[in-house]
C-alpha cells in the first residue's frame, strides 16, 4: 500500500465515523429555533427569515424528496449529518496539507506517513465530536452546510497552494470563487475565508524574501497594536448610564473610524517603502480584505441595487441585464485567454463564478412571487429583496459603539460594567467567546447557559489564570475533556510558527476572523436568549488544525531522546495511542449522551400540544421561535392542525406580515379579520398611549358557544379591560406595532374565531387580557368573563383530557390528548431550553390539582399530581424546589401523606442547601427558614426546627417572635399530644 492509499483511507474513516456518529444521535424530526422554519422552507421551496439560505433550501428541497425514511424532516436533517462528514474529511486533509507543507510531502515509509496521517485524524475528530459542530450536524439549520462551505474553501485554498505550479493550478481558485458565491447564500460565513486564502495566493506567488516580508509582519502586530490601544482608550471613555440615541452612535462610529484610518494612514506613511512592495504581508492582508469587500458590498448588495434602479419590478429586464452582465465577464474570461492576459482571465472567470454561486437569490424573489405560506418579508422585488438581505426588519445597530441596549432586560449593560471597554473584554470577548473555545476543546461545566469551563481536575489552576478573561472554572469529571485538546492546540501553535511562520501566520488571521473579529462584529448585548457557540464552529475547524499540528509536534520529542528505531517506533506509538485516547475517544464519551437526540421528541410533541390546545378554526398568537416554527412545521409539511392561524407577536411588528395574515389564506385557512387597508397598516408605528379601559361588544351566542349558563356571566353584553402602556419612549407611555394589532384582531373578529394566546407569551403581550384568557392546554383561550376569585381558571373538561388522554396516534384535526414522549425516559437528555418548557406541562398539572383541591376533589387532585409525577418525574427533568414545596403541601392537604413525606424530604434537602449558600435569605416568600419550619412542624421534627430558629435568631436576636416560636417547638416537643387536643 502506498501512502496516497492510506492518505485515502484514512480521510473516509475520518468521514465515515463523523457519519455514523452524528447519524445515531440525529434528531428525528423537527427541532427547536430556527429548524422548524427552515424544514417548512425547504419542503416546499418556501422564504425563512432574512437573510435567507437558499442554496441550503433548494439541496434541503432535494433531501426531502428522497425516499428514505417516513418523515420528511428526518430526510432534510441527513442533509445536515452528510456535509459534517465532508467537512470532517476536508479537515483532515487541510491538516495533512499544512503539515506536509513544513514537512515535505514525501516518506521515508508507512510508518513515516502515520506521523502525519494519524495526528491529522486526531485533530478531524476532534473538531466531529466537539460540542458546536456536533450540534449543528443533527439538525436542519444551515450552520453545518455553511461550516462545509468553509472547510472546503480553505482545503481548495491549500490544495492550489501545493500545485500552484502546475498548468491548470487556476482550476483550484475558480473553485473557491464559486464556493464563496454559494456562501452568500449561506450567511455569508465562507466569505470570512477569503482574507486569509488570497494571503495563501499571495504568500506562494509573489513573496520572495521571507526576511523582508518577516518584518513587515512585526511592522503590522505593532500597526495592530497601536490601533488597539487606542480604540480601548475610547471605549474607556464610553461611561454612559443610559442607552445613545441613533445619532449618538452614528457619531461615535464615524469618530472612531477616522481616527483609527488617520493612525493606519500616518504609520503606512511613515514604512511607505517598507509595507508597499511584493515582500509585504500588507500586500496580502489590503487584497485579501478589499476582495472581502469587492464581494460582499459589491456583488452581494449592489447587485441587486443596481438591477432594482434599471429593472425596476421587470423580472423579464432582470434576467436580461443579468444575461448581459455575464456575457460581460465571459468576454473578458476569453480576451484574456486571447490575449496571453492571465490576470484579466483568473478575475473574470472568478467574478462571474461568484455571481453564478450567488444566482440562488433569484429563487427568493421567483418564489415569493408565488406567495407561499410561509414568505417573510414577501421580496418579490429588487428593491424588496435589498431590504430582506439587508435584514431590515431587525433594524440598525452600532458597529463600535459597545453598549447600545433599549430592551428592558439587558439594561444591565450600563449597570453592571463601568465602561464600554469594560463590557467589551469581560463580555463579547471573554464570555462569548473565550469561554466557547476552552468549552470545545478544554471541557464544559453544565449544560445550562452561561455554564463556564471545565478542565476538572485542574480547574483550580483554571481560575488562576482565568480571572484574567472573567471566566470562572467549575465541574466534575463527566463533561471534562482534562484540558488536554485545548493545551495540545495551544502547542500547536508555538509548533507551527516554528515550522512555517508564514502559514500559521494564515491559519492565526483565519482563527481571529470566524472567533473574536466575528464576535466583535455580531456587537451582541447581555443577555442573549441563547448561546451562541453555534455561529463559532469555524473557530472550532481552525482549532483543530493546531490540535493536529500539536499532536504531530510532540512526536519531534522522541527524536531527540531516543536513538534506536525501535525505540522510537515504540515512543512514538505510545504519544499516539494517548493522543487518541485523551483527544477524540475522550471527547466523543464525554459529549454522547448530551449530543445524542435520537429519542428527543420533545420539539415535536410540544407544537402538537400546542396545535390541539385550540379549538377548531382558532387564531393563535405565539410568542417566539420556540412557540412558533415547529408549529410552522406541522402544519406546513405534516398538515397538522392548518385550521389554526399562527400569529406571532414579533412579526406583528411588520407591515409585511399583518398584511399577510389579513390577505392570504394559507392552505384555504381564512384570512384574520382585520378592518385596517393596507395603505394604513404601511402607516402604522408605536403610539402614544395613557392606560386607558378598551370595550369590545359580547353576542349572546358566545355565552351558549362556550357553555355558560350562569346569568351573571351570560347578561353581560361586553367586556371593558384596561390596556396599559407596554414601553416608555423617553418618559412618554407608548404601545408597540403588536399591540396595537392584537387589539385590531380581536375587535375585528368579533368572537367569530376562538382567540388563543401560547402560555409562553410574556404578560404585557396580552394587552390587559390576563383576567379573561382560560387554560385550555398549553395556549389561553380569550373569553369574555373572569374566573371566580381564588380559583384556577381553565377548561376543567379539555383540560383533563388533555392531560390524562396521551395521544396515541397523533390527529391532523382537534383532538384533545398531549402527546408526552420519552419525557420519563432517563436516556434521553433535554437541555435547558427543553427542561424550561416541560415547565408548562408541570404548570398545567399543578393548576389542575389546585382547582380539584379548591372544589374539595381531593381524590383526582392526588390522581393528577400522580399522574404528573408519572410522566415527568422529578428525577428526569428537574424542579424548583419552591414549586415542590407547593406540590407537597397539596398531597398534605389533600390526604397523599405518602407522597407528601417523599417531595417534603427533597425539599427539605434543597432549602438546607439554599441555607447554607444564602443564610440571609430571610424576606422572600419562599425562604428557606419558612419552608423547613413548616416541613419540620408537619412532620413533628422539632428539635430541627428549634435548630433552623435559632440559626434564624443569629441574625435577629431581639425580634421578640422568633423566641416566641422557639418556645413554642419546645413545648411540643415535651408535650407531643397536645395538637389533638
Amino acid at each position: 500500500m502506498n501512502t496516497k492509499t492510506l492518505n485515502k483511507i484514512f480521510g473516509f474513516l475520518v468521514a465515515i465515523i463523523t457519519w455514523i456518529v452524528f447519524y445515531k444521535t440525529l434528531q428525528p424530526s423537527v427541532s427547536f429555533w430556527d429548524c422548524g422554519e427552515v424544514l417548512a422552507a425547504a419542503n416546499a421551496l418556501q422564504i425563512p427569515h432574512p437573510p435567507g439560505s437558499p442554496i441550503y433550501t433548494l439541496i434541503g428541497r432535494i433531501f426531502a424528496m428522497l425516499p428514505i425514511a417516513e418523515n420528511i424532516a428526518f430526510r432534510i436533517n441527513l442533509l445536515s449529518v452528510t456535509v459534517s462528514a465532508f467537512s470532517a474529511l476536508f479537515l483532515y486533509l487541510s491538516i495533512v496539507k499544512i503539515i506536509e507543507n513544513y514537512n515535505g510531502r514525501s516518506y521515508k515509509d508507512i510508518f513515516d506517513s502515520l506521523l502525519t496521517y494519524l495526528p491529522a485524524a486526531i485533530g478531524a475528530l476532534a473538531f466531529s465530536f466537539s460540542h458546536s459542530f456536533w450540534f449543528n450536524g443533527t439538525e436542519s439549520e444551515i450552520y453545518a452546510t455553511n461550516t462545509f462551505v468553509f472547510t472546503a474553501i480553505i482545503y481548495f485554498g491549500l490544495l492550489w497552494n501545493e500545485k500552484a505550479d502546475q498548468p491548470d493550478s487556476a482550476k483550484y481558485i475558480f473553485i473557491i470563487a464559486y464556493l464563496v458565491g454559494v456562501s452568500t447564500a449561506l450567511r455569508m460565513f465562507g466569505v470570512l475565508a477569503i482574507t486569509p486564502v488570497v494571503m495563501i495566493i499571495v504568500f506562494r506567488k509573489y513573496v520572495d524574501d521571507e526576511e523582508a516580508a518577516k518584518k513587515t509582519g512585526y511592522i503590522f502586530l505593532a500597526h495592530a497594536a497601536i490601533l488597539l490601544i487606542a480604540a480601548a482608550l475610547m471605549w474607556n471613555g464610553e461611561t454612559g448610564t443610559t442607552a445613545p440615541s441613533p445619532e449618538e452612535y452614528q457619531n461615535f462610529d464615524s469618530k472612531f473610524k477616522m481616527i483609527l484610518i488617520g493612525i493606519s494612514a500616518i504609520i503606512m506613511g511613515v514604512f511607505w517603502k517598507k509595507l508597499f512592495n511584493r515582500n509585504s504581508i500588507y500586500i496580502a492582508i489590503i487584497i485579501g480584505v478589499a476582495s472581502k469587500f469587492i464581494i460582499y458590498d459589491g456583488v452581494v448588495k449592489k447587485i441587486p441595487v443596481v438591477l432594482g434602479a434599471l429593472a425596476g419590478d421587470s423580472t423579464t429586464l432582470a434576467f436580461v441585464l443579468i444575461v448581459v452582465l455575464l456575457a460581460a465577464l465571459g468576454y473578458g474570461v476569453y480576451y484574456g485567454i486571447k490575449r496571453n492576459k492571465p490576470m484579466i482571465h483568473v478575475l473574470s472567470m472568478c467574478v462571474m463564478l461568484i455571481i453564478i454561486g450567488y444566482s440562488s437569490y433569484t429563487m427568493i424573489i421567483i418564489r415569493a412571487k408565488q406567495a407561499p405560506p410561509l414568505n417573510e418579508n414577501d421580496p418579490k422585488s429588487f428593491s424588496e429583496l435589498v431590504s430582506y438581505l439587508n435584514r431590515e426588519q431587525y433594524g440598525d445597530w452600532p458597529t463600535f459603539k459597545r453598549r447600545f441596549a433599549t430592551e428592558p432586560n439587558q439594561q444591565g449593560v450600563y449597570s453592571n460594567y463601568s465602561t464600554d471597554l469594560d463590557f467589551l473584554w469581560r463580555y463579547q470577548m471573554n464570555h462569548m467567546m473565550t469561554r466557547y473555545i476552552v468549552w470545545t476543546y478544554g471541557g464544559r461545566e453544565s449544560w445550562y447557559q452561561d455554564a463556564g469551563p471545565n478542565i476538572y481536575p485542574f480547574n483550580t489552576i483554571g481560575n488562576i489564570f482565568g480571572k484574567a478573561f472573567n471566566l470562572h472554572f467549575a465541574g466534575d469529571a463527566h463533561n471534562s475533556f482534562y484540558g488536554i485538546p485545548f493545551l495540545i492546540g495551544l502547542l500547536g501553535i508555538w509548533f507551527h510558527f516554528r515550522k512555517d511562520w508564514k502559514m500559521a501566520s494564515v491559519i492565526l488571521l483565519l482563527f481571529v476572523f470566524v472567533s473574536y473579529l466575528f464576535a466583535f462584529y455580531q456587537n451582541q448585548q447581555e443577555p442573549q436568549p441563547r448561546e451562541r457557540d453555534k455561529f463559532y464552529a469555524a473557530m472550532g475547524f481552525v482549532f483543530a488544525i493546531w490540535i493536529g499540528i500539536g499532536v504531530r509536534g510532540l512526536l519531534t520529542l522522541p527524536r531527540r531522546l531516543f536513538k534506536g528505531d525501535i525505540q522510537l517506533k515504540f515512543a512514538s506509538a505510545a504519544i499516539l495511542i494517548l493522543a487518541v485516547v485523551f483527544i477524540p475517544v475522550r471527547m466523543l464519551q464525554a459529549n454522547y449522551f448530551e449530543h445524542d437526540r435520537s429519542r428527543n421528541w420533545i420539539p415535536w410533541d410540544y407544537a402538537y400540544n400546542l396545535l390541539q390546545s385550540c379549538a377548531p378554526n382558532a387564531i393563535l398568537f405565539t410568542n417566539g421561535d420556540n412557540d412558533t416554527f415547529p408549529v410552522w412545521y406541522l402544519q406546513d409539511v405534516e398538515g397538522i392542525r392548518r385550521d389554526v392561524r399562527v400569529a406571532n407577536l414579533s412579526l406583528l411588528n411588520t407591515n409585511w406580515y399583518a398584511k399577510q395574515l389579513k390577505n392570504k389564506e394559507p392552505y384555504g385557512t381564512p384570512k384574520v379579520a382585520i378592518r385596517f387597508t393596507d395603505e394604513q397598516i404601511d402607516e402604522l408605528k408605536p403610539i402614544q398611549w395613557e392606560p386607558q379601559l378598551v370595550t369590545i361588544p359580547v353576542p349572546k351566542s358566545i355565552y351558549k358557544q362556550l357553555g355558560i349558563t350562569d346569568t351573571t356571566y351570560s347578561n353581560k353584553t361586553s367586556l371593558t379591560w384596561k390596556m396599559d402602556n407596554t414601553v416608555v419612549f423617553s418618559g412618554v407611555k407608548a404601545v408597540r406595532f403588536q399591540d396595537l394589532m392584537v387589539k385590531e384582531i380581536i375587535e375585528a373578529n368579533n368572537w367569530q374565531r376562538p382567540i388563543y394566546f401560547a402560555v409562553t407569551g410574556s404578560d404585557d403581550a396580552k394587552i390587559g387580557l390576563n383576567d379573561y384568557l382560560r387554560l385550555e392546554g398549553m395556549a389561553l383561550r380569550l373569553v369574555p368573563y373572569k374566573a371566580d376569585r381564588g380559583d384556577e381558571f381553565m377548561d376543567e373538561s379539555i383540560l383533563s383530557q388533555q392531560l390524562n388522554n396521551e395521544s396515541v396516534l397523533t390527529s391532523k384535526v382537534y383532538k384533545p390528548g398531549f402527546n408526552f414522549r420519552g419525557i420519563n425516559d432517563p436516556s434521553v437528555f433535554y437541555d435547558e431550553n427543553q427542561e424550561r418548557l416541560i415547565q408548562n406541562y408541570r404548570n398545567a398539572f399543578v393548576r389542575m390539582a389546585i382547582h380539584y383541591r379548591n372544589v374539595q376533589e381531593n381524590g383526582k387532585a392526588i390522581g393528577i399530581l400522580d399522574q404528573m409525577e408519572k410522566v415527568i418525574p422529578r428525577k428526569q427533568i428537574k424542579i424548583d424546589y419552591r414549586l415542590l414545596f407547593d406540590i407537597a403541601n397539596i398531597y398534605k392537604t389533600c390526604g397523599g401523606i405518602r407522597q407528601y413525606a417523599t417531595a417534603s424530604k427533597e425539599v427539605e434537602k434543597a432549602a438546607l442547601k439554599g441555607l447554607e449558600d444564602n443564610p440571609s435569605d430571610v424576606t422572600s416568600y419562599y425562604n428557606p427558614y419558612r419552608l423547613l419550619i413548616d416541613i419540620y412542624e408537619t412532620s413533628k421534627e422539632y428539635d430541627k426546627a428549634i435548630n433552623i430558629l435559632s440559626k434564624l435568631k443569629g441574625y435577629y436576636p431581639n425580634d421578640a417572635s422568633i423566641q416566641s416560636q422557639i418556645e413554642k417547638y419546645k413545648f411540643l416537643k415535651l408535650h407531643p399530644d397536645s395538637l389533638k387536643k
